[in-house]
């Protein structure tokens, strides 16, 4: 029986649970990713501030300071190393991604999953588990055996929400794509790229600043005003913290990604609401998910690094 009506709103609840843990663990890895960062850096900036003082002052109270920081760094870049939570990180947002791009190509007779397949769930099962087999391979770790884990099985992971979306009408199935999948997504890459391109033009002006400040500051000790302060070893190393903060969040090379990515599924989703017919479905929602897969986006970052 087919259910008709493009009201049905689709949210985590009706995505498949190991998509929703493997959410939440990738935005954990990811916060704990960037806060190691940033910690490691302000230890080296206040390791470097010491060092300087301790020239100064020839203190050797402000040189053990130096000595502590800069062992304080090296451990938390040893533990950060250990905990591998970059790593784990990359691995938990792909296995999201992987069902959920497949989890909205079930629904609404995208990609592999036509009309005129017959056993929907087998393909799905099979193409969700090849999936997750090449991430076992790179270290993910498979939660649904273990006690905070997610689903039974892989056909366990095809919700009924699921289910009673991939049973509606091609035109409701169209909506509900073009709403909560393709308009979702563009808003996204949209903030994004705007959030990327603000913080890229912030830090780099923080690291010309700095460098102009380090360049005068030189200036200023070989004109001896300042004295044997190493002012510019100071704002020399905060440029470089800054260099190395715009790197590991890669804001220019995410607002380039973004900002194409923003493009062409807005063409694409003009495409879809007004030319594209069921018979070419299938073959359209499989290019948005192309468009939207962490691996496109990584591959427009290397040309816009």
């Amino acid at each position: 029986m087919t259910v008709t009506g493009p009201s049905t709103t689709i949210g985590d609840a009706e995505l498949p649970p190991l998509y929703v843990y493997n959410d939440r663990r990738a935005l954990a890895r990811q916060s704990e990713s960037i806060r190691a960062v940033r910690t490691q850096l302000t230890f080296l900036m206040l390791a470097t501030a010491a060092a300087a003082l301790a020239e100064h002052m020839r203190s050797h109270l402000a040189s053990a300071g130096a000595a502590v920081l800069y062992a304080l760094t090296t451990a938390i870049g040893l533990h950060t190393s250990r905990r591998r939570a970059r790593a784990h990180w990359q691995a938990h947002r792909a296995a999201a991604e992987t069902l959920k791009s497949l989890a909205w190509q079930y629904m609404v007779h995208g990609g592999p999953f036509h009309s005129r397949v017959r056993n929907p769930d087998g393909m799905f099962a099979d193409r969700l588990e090849e999936r997750l087999r090449e991430l076992r391979k790179v270290g993910w770790e498979d939660s649904r055996e273990s006690r905070d884990g997610a689903g039974t099985g892989v056909v366990g992971q095809i919700t009924p929400g699921m289910r009673a979306v991939r049973a509606k009408s091609f035109a409701a199935r169209r909506d509900i794509y073009l709403r909560d999948r393709v308009l979702e997504q563009l808003v996204w890459y949209g903030n994004r790229a705007s959030q990327a391109h603000r913080s890229s033009v912030r830090w780099s002006s923080v690291t010309a600043s700095l460098t102009s400040l380090a360049l005068l500051a030189a200036a200023l000790r070989a004109a001896g005003v300042i004295g044997n302060w190493d002012v510019a070893g100071l704002l020399s190393a905060g440029a470089a913290a800054a260099v190395a903060w715009q790197e590991v969040r890669r804001h220019r090379p995410l607002t380039y990604a973004h900002s194409l990515i923003e493009q062409d599924l807005d063409t694409l989703r003009v495409a879809m609401g007004t030319t594209v017919t069921e018979e070419g479905w299938a073959e359209a929602v499989a290019e948005a998910e192309r468009l939207v897969s962490p691996q496109h986006t990584d591959w427009l970052v290397r040309f816009g690094s």
